[in-house]
């Protein structure tokens, strides 16, 4: 009976109980796409879409590549769209999104679970054990001396059978989980540092930016693509793997520090990722782009481009929801608070964030990029990055990991309203900083100016 129960699949081989949620910049529209585990395989998969305000309407098709069926997700408001499609069986496979002349491909992973060899030996004994106990008694009260006979064997191979799941039982915890269904094959690096690896490591990935077209103008559209290719081999590096809730996070700022923007670029093809957008300040913005690949680490890439064109106002929608100016949208305040409340290089600062709405304690943020808050840092130049999550979501994360319990998605709305971030700034100087938390399916953003003094020998 054990052995024929049905079993679960997960998507991205992030567990049986677990959720795969990637957010998109996708079709002019902030999205998080969440791929719900299955029950079964083959069987259906549940895919939700959320868009976060302001929303641009639109069509999306949405098809698992190589399968027939596709379904359609309106986007008209903020909230969630949810569609149905169907997985034929374990292993790797390509989530498809169009919108128009746009398309982007995420990739996810079903896994099956299988009963590990420890599993097995300790269902099998125990069942084992209880059979014999009670072919034993059974043998005990027949009257015939041969059957009788057997009463003893069995009820020694039954405490034989119970010893060995109990012991096999208790060192369960020192032995290797089972290798589920559809997982991808073990890493072959081998730390050899004549070819750039390292254990649990990869090569580092180098950018290069493309606009298209070539010299984008302020407030048109363009295209932004980010190629990232190998180290090591120069190959498109196409193994980048779902890290705090999307493929890749990427902040581009102007160089004033003026226009911020968090996007998230969609896969459109192997190691290219492209995000559509406009610009409203003229001259150089930079970009910083996080991502994790498949068994290695974070990494941080940046780059540049330019724009030409006058200098545009932020338009109302963005105006309203945050944008570089405050987050004041729909009754929002925030009262942001240092302790110590003097900043100095190479001690830790811990900045917190009110949050009120229509002036009392918002308790109903949701979380955003599995964080109920984002604190974003660049140096005056643009020469130095950080990126810092919100203290006591991190840790629930980090608890609900260790537990394999299912992460948050954007359809809980109780964090708040204070966010805690605690971060040493390295050296004195003016940096840049944005607070970003979501309320309403709504992305404010908290510009900051931060001078840090210098810090005593």
């Amino acid at each position: 009976m054990v052995l024929g129960w049905p079993v679960s699949a997960a998507a991205h081989g992030v567990g049986p109980t677990a959720d795969l949620q990637v957010a998109q910049t996708f079709a002019g529209n902030d999205l998080t796409i969440v791929l719900r585990r299955t029950s079964e395989v083959p069987g259906p998969l549940q895919v939700e879409v959320f868009a976060h305000s302001p929303v641009r309407k639109t069509t999306l098709t949405l098809t698992i590549a190589g399968q027939p069926d596709d379904a359609v997700v309106r986007l008209v408001s903020p909230g969630v769209q949810a569609a149905v499609l169907r997985v034929e069986g374990p292993g790797e496979h390509m989530l498809e999104l169009r919108a128009g002349d746009q398309r982007a491909t995420i990739p996810f992973r079903v896994l099956v679970d299988r009963l590990a060899t420890w599993e097995i030996i300790t269902y099998g004994g125990f069942a084992a054990a209880g059979l014999l106990i009670i072919t034993s008694l059974g043998c005990a009260v027949v009257r015939r001396p041969g059957i009788r006979a057997l009463a003893v064997p069995q009820a020694v191979a039954a405490v034989i059978a119970l010893v060995v799941a109990a012991t096999t039982a208790g060192l369960s915890k020192d032995m290797p989980p089972a290798v589920p269904d559809g997982a991808p094959p073990k890493s072959s690096l081998r730390g050899d540092a004549a070819d750039g690896s390292a254990p649990n490591g990869r090569p580092y990935v180098n950018l290069r930016l493309r606009t298209e077209p070539a010299n984008p103008q302020t407030g048109k559209d363009f295209d932004l693509e980010l190629n990232l290719t190998d180290g090591s081999t120069g190959r498109p590096a196409d193994d980048l793997v779902a890290h705090h809730a999307a493929l890749i996070h990427t902040v581009i700022t102007s160089q004033d520090g003026r226009e911020f923007r968090h996007v998230h670029p969609v896969r459109t093809a192997p190691g290219v990722l492209t995000v559509r957008m406009s610009v409203r300040t003229p001259g150089k913005h930079l970009l910083y782009a996080e991502f994790e690949r498949a068994d290695s680490g974070a990494q941080l890439v940046r780059g540049s481009f330019e724009a030409a064109g006058p200098r545009l106002s932020p338009p109302p929608a963005e105006a309203e929801a945050g944008g570089t100016g405050g987050a004041r949208a729909a009754g929002i305040g925030v009262q942001v608070s240092f302790e110590p409340q003097r900043v100095v290089a190479g001690r830790p600062l811990t900045i917190q964030a009110a949050v009120s709405a229509d002036g009392r304690p918002a308790r109903d943020l949701q979380p955003w990029l599995g964080m109920a808050g984002h604190l974003v840092i660049r140096d005056a130049e643009g020469n130095f990055f950080g990126h810092v999550h919100e203290l006591a979501s991190m840790a629930a994360q980090a608890q609900r990991a260790a537990t394999r319990a299912p992460l948050q998605d954007e359809t809980v709305a109780r964090e708040g309203p204070t966010l805690r971030f605690t971060y040493t700034f390295p050296a004195p100087g003016r940096y840049l900083v944005w607070v970003q938390f979501a309320r309403a399916f709504r992305i404010h953003t908290v510009p900051l100016t931060i001078d840090v003094a210098k810090g005593q020998p």
